[in-house]
């Protein structure tokens, strides 16, 4: 699928220097191992079979995509070899740590020596279940007029969106009670902090697959009617990470990224670094250098809407490489490991609330014994369904029984870029690391 301005040529390896590849590879692995620049040990290299899934080489040489764009799990060569559920990369990392260990010491992994981490994060795509008529009027026209969609099979999720107005009552003023209000009621009473991505009404090209709320819409948020744009800034206040959930065309269009960027921060009051992009639509080709390009610093969009695991072989954090302008992009890549809608979705895996807890033990155990993060996604519209939101407080209190650091998007950044400032940089005249005055706490 060849979609606005997305070339589907193959781009071989041998298109970034192999100078600029073999020094990113190694850098990396320096990052993952905790391995610092000046210990006399040599970084190990990274098995040829671990680099491809990194480089992700089998998304730049295959043009096609689902109906949506996307790169889905079946196309994936991990998945038919049967080790999609299986982060490839992490356990050769942590074998490579575990024999390191013996000879040098080693910069820890995550804070207070935790066995691994979780990091949360939401798509709200919904504030309310129920929508506004102006909500409505903009499904309508979304679902009628946009383009972009040509097989049948698009055809029929226009036509959905079309329908979707017709789902939920109206109402004048939407509540939130039983969807973003109380996913960050039940963060707050647990004691941990989160990332909202939080979309932006298109003013340009639209998509049938665009979320329709904008932030001048009212809302009844802890009892009070509140603008929606007003919400977003007051769980900003509240400690929580606030995020853009980039529209369907921003995963190809720079423009529009950046100006939707603008858009929240102005509407938040805080700089914007983190993001996901909106179902997550994605090329490893383009997305990457237009999100750095916009001044985004942490994506986390790099996973499946139709099943879990480990789409790159890894759950660690990576700066992503963009192959086309042989560099290095200050763009760090958090995984997404598996979300609500893989889990229980119809067209996914079709789990029900204590299949996926179980699912979601398998693979935060799988994680933990690698020293990976288990990055999730739950849509605070789906905790309306009282059993979902129960499977996310059962996740949670499984992350703090086994010994998980748990954040948000920007605590794993500002953790991880401070870590690679120890591992990466010299040490400074008086024997501190460069930037350690940054370091997170």
């Amino acid at each position: 699928m060849n979609c606005g301005g997305y070339d589907p040529t193959p781009v071989a390896r041998e298109s970034a220097s192999r100078h600029v590849v073999a020094d990113y590879l190694e850098t990396t692995v320096r990052s993952w191992l905790g391995l610092p620049r000046t210990s006399p040990f040599a970084a190990p290299a990274l098995p040829e079979p671990l680099t491809r899934l990194l480089l992700r080489d089998e998304e730049h040489e295959r043009a096609h995509r689902d109906q949506f764009g996307r790169w889905e799990f079946p196309f994936s060569e991990n998945f038919r070899r049967g080790t999609l559920w299986t982060p490839e990369i992490d356990e050769w990392a942590a074998a490579e740590r575990r024999t390191l260990a013996k000879q040098t010491d080693l910069v820890p992994l995550w804070p207070d020596n935790h066995r691994f981490a979780v990091c949360l994060t939401h798509d709200v795509d919904m504030v309310s279940r129920q929508a506004t008529p102006r909500q409505v009027g903009r499904s309508l026209w979304l679902g009628l007029t946009a383009r972009g969609y040509r097989s049948r099979r698009e055809q029929v999720w226009a036509a959905r969106a079309v329908a979707r107005s017709a789902r939920f009552r109206l109402a004048r003023i939407p509540a939130t009670a039983t969807t973003l209000e109380r996913c960050v009621t039940l963060e707050q009473e647990a004691g941990v902090r989160s990332s909202y991505f939080f979309t932006v009404y298109p003013e340009g090209r639209k998509s049938p697959y665009d979320c329709v709320y904008a932030f001048s819409d009212p809302c009844l948020f802890h009892g009070t009617r509140r603008r929606i744009g007003d919400v977003i800034r007051s769980i900003g206040d509240a400690g929580f990470d606030i995020g853009l959930h980039g529209g369907y065309h921003t995963a190809l269009d720079g423009e529009a990224l950046a100006t939707e960027k603008e858009a929240l921060e102005e509407a938040a009051g805080r700089e914007v670094t983190t993001t996901r992009q909106h179902y997550l639509h994605w090329h490893p080709q383009v997305t990457p250098l237009l999100q750095h390009e916009a001044g985004l610093r942490t994506d986390s969009t790099l996973g499946f809407n139709r099943n879990v695991g480990f789409r790159a072989g890894t759950s660690l954090p990576f700066q992503l490489l963009d192959r086309r302008t042989a560099q290095t992009l200050d763009l760090l890549e958090v995984p997404l490991v598996l979300q609500d809608g893989a889990l229980l979705a119809e067209h996914a895996l079709a789990l029900d609330a204590e299949l996926a807890k179980n699912v979601i033990a398998q693979l935060f155990d799988v994680v933990a014994n690698v020293n990976g993060v288990a990055t999730i996604l739950f849509h605070p519209h789906v905790l309306v369904r009282e059993e979902i939101a129960e499977v996310y407080r059962w996740t949670i209190a499984y992350a703090k029984d086994h010994g998980a650091w748990i954040a948000s998007l920007s605590d794993m950044d500002s953790w991880w870029r401070g870590r690679q400032r120890r591992i990466l940089e010299p040490p400074a005249a008086d024997g501190r690391h460069a930037g350690s005055s940054h370091e997170p706490i």
